[in-house]
């Protein structure tokens, strides 16, 4: 039979990224013009490829944590270079292995989605990290005007294709976020928005015709509707924005 409990291997084999270049370098670039970071723990880390640029760049101490022991093998590799790697069964319901406010920065990437309870997460996030530390979250949006276009013609929930190889029966996303309602969790969990950088993954009709100035201020003034992602990045207290 089937193990349902964690992220399939076959998924993790699927993202086929370059670590020093990849669709969220950009927002590491941005993030980094702005920001030292020293200690980084990455929730969800999966392979490593996507916050191995930060530790590329600053020499930060790198952490991550993941259900899948085959993703942790491959973001523990010389190539990647994850400084610690550590194995959690259940993000729903296990604490993450760390004492209180010990990072002062932490990245959590496309994990929201996949949690039946991801309020949970989110205040072990926050029993973790420092006060007036980040969190950088960011979790995909399937239902801006173009995916629901996409979706009346082709009836399909994966509406941009995250997972060619899934059954609709077994499709790893279960939970679906506005801008508004990802925004609200995090602000009654004691979190204040820093830098919406949403913008940085556009989904704009005619995108090729509109220059990035227009496009950013498109898509700042709704992201649920012209972003296929929500970047956030976020402080635990009443830190001024950048």
């Amino acid at each position: 039979m089937k193990n349902y409990e964690h992220f399939p291997n076959k998924y993790i084999d699927e993202i086929d990224e370059e670590i020093n270049n990849n669709y969220f370098t950009p927002v590491w670039k941005e993030i980094l013009s702005k920001i030292r970071i020293d200690n980084l723990l990455d929730v969800g880390c999966g392979n490593g490829i996507f916050s191995s640029i930060v530790k590329k760049e600053t020499g930060c101490n790198l952490v991550g944590v993941d259900g899948n022991k085959y993703a942790l093998e491959k973001a523990s590799s010389d190539e990647v270079g994850f400084d610690e790697v550590r194995l959690l069964n259940d993000f729903n319901t296990d604490p993450l292995p760390f004492g209180k406010e010990t990072f002062s920065f932490i990245v959590c990437k496309d994990v929201f989605e996949h949690l039946i309870n991801p309020l949970f997460l989110l205040k072990e996030i926050s029993r973790v990290l420092k006060n007036d530390g980040y969190l950088l979250l960011h979790i995909p949006n399937h239902f801006g005007l173009i995916g629901r276009i996409k979706f009346l013609i082709n009836n399909k929930l994966d509406t941009f294709n995250y997972f060619p190889s899934a059954e609709l029966w077994e499709f790893p996303h279960i939970r679906f976020f506005t801008f508004e309602s990802i925004l609200k969790l995090c602000s009654i969990n004691g979190f204040i928005l820093n830098l919406n950088l949403s913008y940085l993954f556009p989904k704009v009709p005619f995108t090729k015709l509109l220059s990035k100035t227009l496009k950013k201020t498109i898509i700042n003034h709704n992201p649920s509707q012209f972003a296929e992602g929500f970047t956030l990045l976020l402080t635990k207290s009443n830190k001024k924005g950048l």
